[in-house]
């Protein structure tokens, strides 16, 4: 497989990297990984995390290190949705916990497991950074908060209906 951005995600790339003085194109890297997660398919696997080392001219473990640290940055498959349920302090305090093993049990999956039908992925999250609308789920680019079960019940009917559509 030929690993390689599209030219208006490599254009993206260069505009980047042009951010950082010479030398200090590592600094690109997250932002990197950001669009290489977006382009090839929402995870990182090994192939094109040393595609994006090579663009950078870093060693492939200095890739790794940063996408398996962080847990913005996946490097398994996921499902088209990822549900990430926080799951420290505050959120567990207000439920978080009885939110995962309900979804758990509604999806049939564990933490870190995608459904079989590929929609769903469920990821306990570190904070959020939205304490006050606990228990609370980043799903996308959007936050879903003060979540019940009836709220994780009508969100899986919709995100269903959404992948019919």
């Amino acid at each position: 497989m030929n690993i390689q951005f599209s030219a208006e995600k490599m254009n993206k790339v260069n505009e980047i990297i042009a951010r950082y003085p010479e030398g200090k194109q590592k600094s690109a890297l997250i932002p990197l990984l950001h669009l290489a997660q977006d382009e090839f398919g929402g995870w990182l696997d090994a192939p094109v995390m040393d595609y994006v080392a090579s663009i950078l001219d870093i060693l492939p473990i200095e890739v790794y290190e940063v996408a398996t640290f962080y847990t913005m940055f996946n490097t398994k498959p996921v499902g088209k949705y990822l549900l990430e349920v926080c799951h420290t302090g505050p959120c567990m305090l207000n439920g978080s916990d009885d939110i995962i093993d309900y979804i758990k049990e509604k999806l049939g999956i564990g933490a870190g497991e995608t459904t079989p039908d590929g929609l769903f992925t469920l990821k306990p999250a570190e904070c959020l950074g939205a304490c006050g609308y606990a228990p609370m789920m980043q799903l996308g680019k959007t936050y879903r908060e003060h979540l019940t079960k009836e709220k994780i019940d009508q969100l899986i009917v919709e995100l269903r209906g959404a992948s019919v559509n």
